[in-house]
């Protein structure tokens, strides 16, 4: 993969980055409210790598750590009383596949996916003209309750999105961004297990945003979470493949592109 890699990709998310707070709370069945943006801002511009100067234009990604998950037994269907014992009860549950979710899942894995998937081509962004830039993840939303200065910039950058502002400092006149908002496991007693995946796609031409989507797809999960060790590769490989599957259907449907 030809890239510009920033260093430290992986380290704390709330030195630069946001989030998509709609996020936060589920939609219908729970699934979670399509995305109002919130992706991040670099402190300093990322500088390009040298072997990749010579590309007039520029792709940004974000992968994610922000990884959300609900389960919903029978009391769900019984209003919100129904619905907040069914919380409490599955809590520790929920936390668990959080946790693999960002093992199996992670920043990194995401990447190799899109790569593996030719994104860039399934963008419609000729590879001999843009160079990629990475940023490290946006970051989970626990995290806004824990940091009232992360939370101030999810703010601020919501609002230069919704100004069609761009997210990253680069002012190269052809600039796009790809930005993942969550990874979301979802499990009801009538609908079974879903992988929700969020994205963000935005494009420049100069100061003129040209192109802007965003929204999440789902596809259904059988064998993750892992009942016992032996199906553990068997999850992960099912995982990875629900996020694949996510980021071709939403380029299909809701990219735009």
């Amino acid at each position: 993969m030809r890239k510009t890699v920033v260093r430290g990709l992986l380290a704390c998310a709330a030195v630069s980055l946001a989030l998509p707070l709609a996020a936060q709370d589920p939609g219908p069945q729970g699934e979670p409210a399509e995305a109002a943006v919130a992706p991040a801002a670099e402190a300093d511009p990322i500088p390009a790598a040298t072997a990749e100067t010579d590309k007039p234009c520029e792709l940004h990604v974000w992968p994610t750590e922000n990884y959300l998950g609900i389960k919903m037994g029978l009391l769900s269907g019984f209003g919100v009383v129904g619905a907040v014992v069914d919380q409490a009860k599955n809590q520790k549950a929920v936390t668990d596949v959080k946790s693999l979710m960002r093992d199996y899942l992670g920043p990194e894995v995401q990447l190799a996916e899109l790569e593996r998937l030719d994104y860039m081509g399934k963008l419609a962004l000729p590879q001999d003209r843009y160079r990629i830039v990475l940023h490290p993840p946006t970051p989970w939303n626990e995290d806004l309750k824990k940091n009232p200065e992360l939370k101030a910039r999810v703010k601020e950058l919501n609002r230069r999105i919704k100004a069609g502002e761009r997210v990253a400092d680069s002012t190269n006149p052809c600039y796009a961004e790809l930005i993942t908002t969550h990874i979301f496991y979802h499990k009801a007693m009538m609908y079974g297990s879903n992988l929700f995946t969020g994205w963000v796609y935005r494009r420049f031409d100069g100061d003129s945003m040209v192109a802007q989507n965003s929204g999440q797809v789902k596809n259904p999960l059988e064998h993750f979470p892992p009942k016992d060790e032996s199906m553990v590769e068997q999850a992960k490989a099912e995982l990875r493949d629900a996020y694949a599957k996510d980021f071709v259907e939403w380029v299909e449907k809701k990219s735009g592109v």
